[in-house]
């Protein structure tokens, strides 16, 4: 049985901001994620094309992978498809820690 609850989200329209893709997980999930980080480009304000997300439960992942892995964004023009990865970093924890000293720190508070 597959424990793991952590995946980088791939393909993300590089308009999307971080509160469009928790709205979009919370379309099929709400409130069942409890760590997100949408990778940003500081230099034009839009993100890179990825996001690392942590869900609750097993469950929760799989019934957001059901309704959306494979599925078109349909936002922002974009023709790109979601397609996700288990990340290296599994649960919580060690996504903060992981992130804790990153430069995103030195950034935009809303980025954090």
């Amino acid at each position: 049985v597959d424990t793991r609850t952590t995946v980088m989200i791939k393909n993300i329209p590089n308009k999307m901001t971080d509160q469009d893709l928790l709205s979009y997980i919370e379309d099929v999930c709400p409130r069942r994620i409890d760590f997100l980080y949408l990778r940003m480009d500081f230099q034009n304000g839009c993100n890179v094309g990825y996001a690392f997300v942590n869900f609750i439960t097993v469950q929760d992942l799989l019934q957001f992978a059901k309704a959306r892995l494979g599925i078109k964004w349909n936002m922002y023009s974009s023709e790109k498809v979601l397609h996700m990865s288990y990340a290296n970093y599994q649960g919580k924890e060690a996504l903060i820690e992981k992130f804790r000293n990153s430069c995103i720190m030195d950034e935009r508070e809303a980025w954090r």
